[in-house]
């Protein structure tokens, strides 16, 4: 809907998991005037845009689904990217089918018309929605961070990002060059080290890696979690409970004896070389940086063909890179699996709120929201894996719905009430990431690595610090007390 026709009740960015699932509620809910907005021109957000070989979930697939629409067909223990996608174009596909989901909009601006109380958003296209609420489902894992590495573009072969993959890129042959030794290095070394005839990996800081008990699901099986809901149901539920122990692990650095173990007997088993099965030990309590679950990292590591390079690397030209130590390195082409810039939204989208807020200013020092959800100084303005809602050891989806229903149940407090707009108090959201401050320290992930749940000063940005049911419990019904109600132009209560 443009300027000139009828506001929406609610507007929403992006058509991942976080953007579909709030339509889903919407569509529930019925009544509910309201459109998705996706800049691309398929669903998927991150598992539409990371397609690089060997790229999977590590949250067991009856867990990372929604559990309104449960897939009794996952046709493995650890789904595929394909596959997520696939599901994820299932869901979409009723929101599309009703015209409630616009491609190619990519949204630049958004701003709220006190006057109005609506907010008025501007896409690249030139087309402006006016919408009462705004939900952003942009999530933080889709704009690649590109190592800040001297003469990189100088580099004259392939250059690739894990998500941004040239599937036309064939690594028979070549030698390849991959910086990275995080989640999407962990899957795509192993399938890169198969054809390639070099395999060269700059690891700085080795990962803490666990089995990942990858299993096919038979048809037969798949037909029992399609006749019995139960089976499904139970399945979910005990793989919650397994991770849920992951968090404490985290959260209480000296209970995770059995994860130190377990990483160590893999590393042991799979690395014959005593002095590469050294180079690979963490020298880290396990959490601080993501923890990674892989059977076959180790494996593609001892290769004949790949070559593991600890020291830094100290520039790129146009073969290859030189290291620290002064060992150069020809190359034919370079991976960068460097994830993800948590914090582009603030750059890419300019938000305006009232009386003069702009969210790139007030989110300059560091991002927050209440519950990572609203923010205050822009009513009516809710974010879906906002700051401080990523997970450590769980499913995100779990996350997700939990905010969907706390969005829900704040609009419906808002109508009981007459108001126009809603948001946070702003003590509420300072009191939410002190709490959240005081609860980071001591625990895996405050000990000092360098990772995307931290900023350059060591402070929390992404993590929710706690297990994810505590998480539900805390969003389960807003606190009227906690939020600003407006009830006209200029007007709260």
């Amino acid at each position: 809907m443009s300027a000139s026709g009828d506001a929406l009740d609610c507007l929403i960015v992006g058509a991942g998991f976080s953007g579909l699932a709030m339509a889903r509620a919407l569509q529930r809910q019925g009544g509910q005037r309201y459109l998705v907005l996706e800049k691309a021109e398929l669903p998927g957000g991150t598992w539409r845009d990371n397609r690089y070989p060997g790229a999977a979930c590590d949250v067991p697939s009856h867990l990372y689904s929604l559990s309104d629409a449960p897939n009794a067909h996952w046709t493995r223990l650890f789904p595929s990217q394909a596959e997520i996608l696939g599901y994820l174009r299932e869901l979409a596909s009723p929101i599309e089918r009703e015209g409630r989901l616009r491609y190619g909009e990519r949204v630049k601006a958004a701003h709220w018309d006190a006057q109005e109380g609506l907010w008025q958003v501007r896409c690249a296209s030139g087309a402006i929605f006016r919408s009462r609420d705004l939900v952003f489902g942009t999530g933080g894992l889709h704009h690649p961070a590109w190592p800040g590495l001297h003469g990189l573009d100088d580099f004259a072969g392939p250059l690739l990002h894990s998500a941004r993959w040239d599937a036309g890129f064939n690594p028979a042959g070549k030698r390849i060059g991959v910086i990275g030794s995080g989640a999407s290095a962990v899957q795509i070394i192993p399938e890169l080290a198969r054809d390639a005839a070099e395999l060269h990996v700059a690891m700085r800081t080795p990962p803490w890696v666990l089995p990942r008990p990858d299993r096919r699901f038979p048809e037969w099986l798949q037909g029992r979690f399609a006749a019995w809901p139960w089976l499904r149901l139970a399945v979910r539920s005990s793989v919650f409970v397994l991770l849920e122990v992951l968090a404490h692990a985290l959260i209480h650095p000296r209970t995770a004896f059995w994860a130190r173990w377990l990483g160590n007997r893999l590393r042991r088993r799979q690395v014959a070389d005593p002095a590469l099965r050294e180079a690979l030990r963490p020298d880290y309590p396990v959490g601080c940086k993501r923890v990674l679950f892989s059977s076959d990292f180790y494996p593609a590591l001892c290769a004949p063909n790949t070559t593991v390079h600890r020291g830094a690397i100290a520039a790129i030209d146009a073969r290859g890179w030189r290291l620290a130590d002064g060992q150069r390195v020809d190359l034919d082409a370079i991976v960068c699996a460097t994830g993800f810039d948590p914090l582009r939204l603030r750059e890419d989208i300019e938000i305006t709120g009232r009386d003069g807020h702009c969210l790139s200013r007030d989110w300059a020092d560091r991002p927050a929201a209440h519950l990572g959800i609203g923010v205050a100084g822009y009513p009516n303005l809710f974010f879906l894996l906002g700051p401080n809602t990523a997970l450590g050891h769980n499913s995100v989806l779990f996350m997700i719905e939990s905010q969907v229903r706390h969005i829900q149940a704040l609009r419906a407090l808002r109508a009981q009430r007459g108001a126009v707009a809603v948001e946070p108090k702003e003590e509420v959201q300072r009191a939410f990431l002190l709490g959240l401050d005081r609860r980071f320290s001591g625990t895996a992930w405050s000990a000092g690595c360098t990772s995307w749940y931290v900023d350059a000063r060591g402070r929390n940005i992404a993590l929710w610090v706690g297990p994810a049911l505590a998480y539900r419990w805390r969003t389960r019904t807003p606190r009227p007390a906690d939020y600003l109600f407006s009830d006209g132009p200029g007007e709260s209560a």
